[in-house]
């Protein structure tokens, strides 16, 4: 990091808020945010956007993705609808955008999928991309063993473990280690949802490991961390995720999450 005045993080910041909301006068937007906020909103505005949005080493629509899966998780519904918009404003898809809060719903919850799905729309709707008729397309019909073909290859990329031709000997472990919820998570998470076509696979890392950090499940960040790395995700990017954890979900996330990035890099040198 090199030296920079108040003024040029207050003008790096003010470039972010034009391009996140879409305001022409972010100056204007700036004075009501720190009007209403304080010191608080001095720091939103040099802080979290002049600072950690401004930061190279991942594409703004990529950290517009990953602070959408960190308000979805948190249920933080009144931020969520900005970010909703700067995801547009930053390449997002509304197809994308919605597309978080399907796999969500494996990760914090039906519940605070929902009530984020219905807090997208919302906004969404306003800006012209409502689902045609109203109505958005359900989820593919699958039969139990079409969702067991389909979840072997992602489970084996994102464990790092073998892709077996008979599925059965994945679960048969997976029940004796952990019941129930070990089949549920192959048949569901992996067969249902990973495979849906609406995210790439790097970009559905990229929101997992958002969850997780958020939701401080360390354990489950140290299978989905060497995970992205298999899924093309870069140290560097995932570094930048965590630094914008850091900002959206608080420092003592962003600082367990180093923990296990470091942990394994230690074990990959």
């Amino acid at each position: 990091m090199t030296d920079m005045t108040h003024a040029e993080r207050r003008a790096r910041g003010l470039e972010v808020l034009s391009r996140l909301t879409g305001t022409k006068d972010p100056e204007k937007a700036a004075q009501r945010l720190e009007d209403s906020n304080g010191a608080l909103g001095s720091l939103v505005i040099d802080f979290c956007l002049g600072d950690v949005w401004s930061r190279p080493g991942i594409s703004r629509r990529d950290r517009s993705l990953i602070v959408i899966a960190i308000l979805g998780a948190l249920n933080q519904l009144e931020q969520l609808k900005i970010h909703v918009r700067g995801g547009i404003n930053h390449g997002l898809t509304a197809e994308e955008i919605r597309e978080v809060f399907n796999h969500m719903c494996g990760y914090a919850g039906f519940p605070r999928a929902l009530d984020a799905m219905r807090v997208t729309n919302e906004v969404l709707a306003e800006l012209g991309f409502a689902p045609k008729d109203g109505k958005l397309p359900p989820a593919e019909p699958l039969s139990l063993s079409e969702r067991r073909k389909r979840a072997a290859p992602g489970l084996a990329k994102v464990s790092g473990g073998q892709i077996f031709d008979n599925i059965d000997i994945t679960l048969n472990g997976l029940e004796k280690q952990m019941g129930p919820i070990g089949i549920y998570a192959v048949d569901f998470i992996f067969g249902d949802i990973w495979e849906r076509t609406q995210l790439s696979k790097r970009d559905r890392s990229l929101i997992v490991n958002s969850f997780l950090g958020a939701l401080g499940r360390q354990d489950e960040l140290k299978i989905h961390i060497p995970g992205a790395f298999r899924h093309g995700l870069s140290k560097e990017e995932i570094q930048e995720l965590i630094v914008t954890l850091a900002a959206y979900a608080g420092f003592p996330f962003a600082v367990e999450a180093t923990h296990v990035l470091h942990e394994h890099l230690k074990k990959s040198a």
